[in-house]
C-alpha cells in the first residue's frame, strides 16, 4: 500500500508539473511592469466601472486592477490573465489579503486564447504590436458598449493614438487622458466598441402631408461613420456623424420649400434596428418626432473576387471569418472585421493595402487605401 501510495503521489505531481508547462506555452509577450495605483483608478474612472460590470484585465501582473475593480469600483466580477504562473500566484495571494476573493479569479493561460465574451470592461498594459494583433479579437468577442482602457500604449501605429483623417489602419481612442504617477506622466486609451452600422437604412415620417420616405447609407471604419440620406430624390451627406457604443447620431442639412432645415437624429442601434428621435428645426416640419429604421438584408458570406484579388467569407461559430485566396491556397485574414453590412481588412500592412466596403447584393463597394475605387462581385 505504501509503494502505491507512493507512485500515485508521484504520477500526480508528473501531471500538475505537466499541466503547469502546458499552461505557460510561452514566455509572457511583455515584461513585467505594475500600474501605478493612481494609473489604475483613472482607468477605472474612465471606464465608468460598477456594479453591472464584469472587468478583465489581460495581463494582469500582480492582480491590482480587477482587484481595484471589485474592491474600491463594486465591480460585480474581476478576472485576470497572466501566463506567468508566478504572477498569478502573486494576485491570487493578494486578492486574499483584500478579501475579495469571491469575486475575483486568475487565469494562468494565453490571453490570445482567452475568452472575453463576458466581459464589459477590458483593461491593456501590453505593447503597441500586442495591442494590434489583439485588436480583432476585441470586436469579434465583446458586445457594443463594452469599454477597452490601454495604459500608455494605443492601438494606432501610424498616429500615436491622437487620431487623424489620413489614418487608415488605426483605430483611433474615444478618449486620451494624461495622469500623473510618482515618476512620470502616463497616458491612458479609452475606447467603446462600436455597434456595426454600415449599410442601407430605410424609414417613413408622417408629416402632415403625407408620409416622407427616408434612406440612409452608411460606411464605417471603427467608430468613424460617413454617409448620406435621400428624400425626394435628394442626396445630402451627413454630418457630426457620432457612433459611441450603441449610440448613433448625426445631422442633415437641406433646404425644404426655400427655407433651411436642420436634423437632428439620434437613435440606438439594435442589431438591423435604430429606434430614437429626429428633431427638426425650420421648415414646415419642425418638431421632435420617432425614428425607426430598418436595414436592408445582406449577406456577407461566400467568395468575392475582384481583379487582383479574392476572399472567402464564412460563419463559425457563430462569427464571421475571412480567408485571402491565391490559387489553391488560403490563408486567413487575421485583421477583418465586419460591421453590419460593411466588412474591412487589412492584407498586408508593410504594403499599405486596406480595404473597405459596404454589401450591397451581390457587390461589395468600397475603396482600396481609402481612395481608389474597389468593387468586388460575389461568386459561386
Amino acid at each position: 500500500m505504501g509503494l502505491r501510495r507512493e507512485l500515485s503521489r508521484l504520477l500526480l505531481a508528473s501531471i500538475v508539473g505537466s499541466a503547469l508547462l502546458v499552461a505557460q506555452q510561452r514566455p509572457p509577450d511583455v515584461p513585467y511592469v505594475p500600474t501605478p495605483q493612481e494609473v489604475v483608478k483613472e482607468m477605472l474612472r474612465v471606464a465608468q466601472v460598477g456594479k453591472d460590470d464584469v472587468v478583465y484585465d489581460l495581463g494582469c501582473g500582480d492582480g491590482r486592477i480587477v482587484i481595484t475593480a471589485v474592491k474600491d469600483f463594486g465591480a460585480k466580477r474581476g478576472v485576470g490573465v497572466d501566463i506567468d504562473p508566478e504572477r498569478i500566484r502573486e494576485s491570487n495571494e493578494n486578492a486574499r489579503k483584500a478579501g475579495v476573493t469571491d469575486r475575483v479569479k486568475f487565469l494562468q493561460q494565453d490571453l490570445f486564447e482567452t475568452d472575453i465574451r463576458d466581459a464589459t470592461v477590458v483593461t491593456l498594459y501590453l505593447l503597441p504590436s500586442i495591442n494590434l494583433r489583439l485588436r480583432p479579437k476585441l470586436f469579434r468577442e465583446l458586445r457594443p458598449g463594452a469599454r477597452v482602457v490601454s495604459h500608455d500604449f494605443d492601438m494606432c501605429e501610424e498616429c500615436e493614438g491622437e487620431g487623424s483623417p489620413q489614418c487608415l489602419k488605426g483605430w483611433h481612442p474615444d478618449k486620451v487622458l494624461r495622469v500623473r504617477g510618482p515618476y512620470r506622466e502616463h497616458t491612458v486609451y479609452y475606447w467603446v466598441i462600436p455597434a456595426g452600422v454600415a449599410g442601407t437604412w430605410r424609414w417613413t415620417v408622417t408629416t402632415p402631408h403625407g408620409e416622407r420616405r427616408y434612406t440612409l447609407r452608411l460606411r464605417q471604419r471603427f467608430q468613424k461613420i460617413t454617409g448620406t440620406v435621400s428624400m425626394d430624390g435628394q442626396q445630402t451627406p451627413i454630418s457630426n456623424a457620432e457612433l459611441v457604443g450603441t449610440q448613433l447620431r448625426f445631422t442633415v442639412v437641406r433646404e425644404i420649400g426655400g427655407q433651411k432645415v436642420t436634423m437632428h437624429f439620434e437613435g440606438r442601434v439594435s442589431g438591423d434596428t435604430i429606434n430614437g428621435t429626429v428633431e427638426i428645426r425650420g421648415g414646415p416640419f419642425a418638431g421632435k418626432r420617432e425614428w425607426i429604421a430598418k436595414r436592408d438584408k445582406v449577406s456577407l458570406t461566400g467568395t468575392w473576387r475582384w481583379q487582383g484579388g479574392a476572399i472567402r467569407i464564412e460563419g463559425r461559430d457563430g462569427e464571421l471569418v475571412a480567408q485571402w485566396l491565391e490559387g489553391n491556397r488560403a490563408t486567413r485574414l487575421d485583421d477583418f472585421y465586419a460591421w453590419g453590412a460593411g466588412i474591412y481588412f487589412i492584407l498586408d500592412r508593410a504594403e499599405e493595402r486596406v480595404y473597405e466596403g459596404v454589401v450591397e447584393g451581390n457587390r461589395i463597394v468600397g475603396t482600396l487605401n481609402g481612395t481608389q475605387s474597389w468593387i468586388a462581385q460575389r461568386t459561386p
